[in-house]
């Protein structure tokens, strides 16, 4: 006698399992550099090795630090993931990543994936954001600690999602570079910063060695994690400049999409504006990607008017075009009205003034008020280029169908109007890699790109 389709809820039998014998401890690893740094400096740390049957949830893994500036000063956008600047991963000498500009990079997905409440709530209070303009929250004299969520690399970008085992014979090491001050606060005078009691807090999960041995047995002692990585590619453009042609150089087997952004040259380091989530569209008008000569898409992206084409792109690139529920912050602008303060950003349209829109910012000086009814002149402008099939429908967990660049020339071009300003456009290229330990083998962490 069959038996219909039920509802999941009238299907008793169907009931959570009890997991593996295993037990998850909290591990906080101190740099083996030491304990004290400042700007400029580099940050070792070194995950444990030849611990059996263990592993670590990247999901539950943040930076801790302590902060002290000098004088009193201001946060880009990123808040304390703009302190940041570069992020080396390595393994028995061998290269795994390696980002520069990477709180650029955090500035970036911050607003285009979390929203004003986000950074006015959790993001506040672990990394300093606000929810109500496009600075981040001011410092004063006293320290400050954050937690900084660290997953912008690629064990913490596995796709499915993997732990990743820490039983391998030499251990996985990272290299964090601290951010010049004038790139990363603002403020009216010279600012150092001095960073204390810098740590790694993980979670731990060690499997039973009866667990441990049925993993091992099903995946043969070859423990593969595909995922998403980036690298960071940029050149100058001189004012007034009508075109820009760069070489990418980007050599990978499954290329998925390559992000734009511009920053105006003299905001760069400059202690008294915004820099580094300072993004502009300089009077872009078209742009595409060349591959060996084939351009992508095959039409330019128009940049026109309020950008939404460009906006278009970078949605496409990010597989969320069609998602209604998508988050972001990048149109947060506070316009000055003394009657009415606007703690979000989002309701601005009064009689005696409207905000600027930060996402169509064309130069921009990098400067805001410090006060949540400041106009904001920091731009939000960014976009991207998606280079993946629609087989994968860029959320698959089974295909990556990115283009390969392997032998291949990768090209930019971009055309402006001459009222472009001299500025920084830097590409971040987001491709899949394969990272590989053979347990039964050399015991190391391979990567393949």
């Amino acid at each position: 006698m069959s038996i219909d389709a039920m509802a999941e809820s009238l299907n008793f039998p169907n009931q959570k399992r009890r997991a593996v014998a295993s037990r998850s401890y909290r591990v906080k690893i101190s740099p083996n550099n030491g304990q004290d740094f400042s700007a400029g400096q580099t940050v070792n740390i070194d995950m444990p090795s030849n611990l059996a049957g263990t592993y670590v949830n990247w999901n539950q893994c943040y930076l801790k630090f302590k902060v002290t500036p000098s004088a009193a000063c201001v946060l880009d956008k990123g808040g304390a993931s703009g302190f940041i600047s570069r992020v080396q991963c390595q393994t028995a000498g061998a290269q795994i990543f390696d980002l520069p500009n990477w709180n650029v990079l955090m500035a970036i997905l911050m607003d285009m994936d979390s929203s004003p409440a986000y950074k006015a709530g959790v993001g506040n209070v672990l990394l300093g954001t606000h929810g109500g303009k496009q600075s981040g929250d001011g410092l004063t004299t006293t320290a400050r600690t954050f937690c900084v969520p660290f997953v912008l690399h690629p064990f913490g970008m596995s796709t499915p999602h993997r732990l990743m085992p820490l039983f391998s014979s030499s251990p996985v090491q990272f290299k964090l570079v601290l951010e010049d001050a004038a790139k990363v606060v603002v403020s009216a005078a010279a600012v150092t910063l001095a960073f204390t009691e810098v740590e790694l807090v993980c979670v731990f999960t060690e499997l039973s060695p009866g667990a441990q041995a049925q993993v091992d047995q099903m995946s043969g002692g070859m423990y593969n994690i595909l995922a998403a990585s980036y690298q960071n590619v940029g050149t100058t453009m001189t004012a007034a400049s009508t075109s820009v042609t760069a070489n990418l150089g980007i050599s990978v087997s499954s290329l998925e999409r390559i992000i734009v952004c511009h920053r105006p040259s003299g905001t760069l380091s400059t202690t008294t504006v915004y820099g580094l989530g300072h993004r502009i569209k300089n009077y872009l008008t078209e742009y595409s990607i060349f591959i060996n000569g084939e351009q992508y898409p095959a039409r330019p992206v128009k940049v026109e008017d309020k950008c939404a084409e460009a906006l278009a792109e970078y949605l496409l690139s990010d597989h969320s075009l069609v998602n209604f529920d998508k988050q972001s912050s990048f149109q947060i602008a506070v316009g000055g009205n003394t009657s009415l303060i606007k703690s979000n950003g989002l309701d601005g349209n009064s009689v005696l003034s409207a905000p600027i829109e930060p996402y169509i910012a064309d130069t921009g000086t990098g400067l805001e008020a410090t006060t949540t009814d400041g106009i904001s002149t920091i731009g939000s402008f960014v976009t991207a280029i998606e280079l993946e099939t629609g087989l994968s429908d860029g959320r698959s967990q089974r295909l990556y169908s990115g283009v390969s660049t392997i032998s291949s020339t990768v090209n930019y071009r971009g055309v402006y109007a001459n009222t472009s300003v001299a500025a920084q456009i830097d590409f971040f290229a987001q491709f899949t890699v394969l990272l590989s330990l053979n347990s039964r083998g050399t015991n190391v962490w391979a990567i393949s790109v």
